[in-house]
């Protein structure tokens, strides 16, 4: 536009700083939160769900779908009152829902993993005594462990059995938790590694469906959450579900 504007074109040109200053606003907003979200996604903490860090990555790349970039101001009158309405149209808030969504669920699960990994004694059997149904609890040592593995190489680093109130203890033989074992209610084991746990997982295995059966097992994080086989199937899972999420809960 050459010569002086037209009072229209001022007009226009007043709405599209407007919208352009907003637009500055929202588009500042979500560059943070999308390197917040990079930021977690490159960390190299443990996820104990790890298919949350892709999840997080596909949510970084469609809020980048949603930025506006500024455009320069057109001369021509009508361009310029295009320019302003997209920019005015701008709305990230679904984008940024979707996108902070996938961060606080990779964030958590982050934290989850950071509690069942190695974790102390201590906080094991607090979470036993959270946990419904759970009676008696008692962590092996190195004069009654069973096993013969705490403290060892590719042993747990403590191992803490616990009764329940779902198995008729008079059935079970031994006169203390230890003694009875697993068969009594269960017990979870820890591991110095994500590996030895699955290795001490895959050794139990082979006694699945056997006379020699284990009950169910499972890793979560470096521990190894084992049920008593006294209990139906499907109890043994849910038993192991509500100590799992004793054991991961994150206020």
């Amino acid at each position: 536009m050459t010569g002086c504007k037209s009072a229209e074109y001022k007009e226009a040109e007043t709405a599209f700083q407007t919208a352009m200053s907003k637009l500055e606003d929202q588009n500042a907003i979500l560059d943070t939160e999308l390197s917040k979200a990079r930021a977690l996604v490159d960390k190299e903490d443990k996820a104990l769900d790890e298919s949350l860090r892709p999840a997080l990555e596909s949510a970084i790349s469609d809020a980048k779908t949603f930025r506006i970039d500024i455009p320069e101001m057109s001369d021509d009158l009508e361009t310029l009152k295009t320019q302003t309405a997209d920019m005015e149209e701008a709305d990230y808030s679904s984008a940024l829902s979707e996108l902070n969504e996938a961060y606080d669920a990779l964030e958590k699960s982050m934290k989850q993993y950071a509690l069942v990994s190695c974790p102390e004694e201590a906080y094991v059997i607090k979470c036993l005594q959270g946990t419904e149904h759970v009676m008696d609890i008692d962590p092996a040592t190195e004069e009654n462990d069973p096993n013969g593995k705490l403290g060892k190489q590719k042993g747990y680093t403590s191992q803490v059995y616990f009764s329940l109130d779902l198995i008729n203890q008079n059935s079970v033989s031994g006169s203390s938790v230890i003694e009875k074992g697993t068969a009594c209610g269960g017990s979870i084991e820890v591991y110095a590694s994500e590996e030895d746990a699955e290795s001490r997982n895959e050794y139990l295995a082979g006694f699945d469906g056997g006379i020699l059966s284990n009950g169910y097992h499972i890793v979560v994080g470096t521990c190894v959450i084992r049920v008593s086989d006294e209990l139906a199937a499907s109890k043994q899972k849910e038993m192991a579900a509500a100590i799992i999420e004793q054991l991961t809960h994150v206020e």
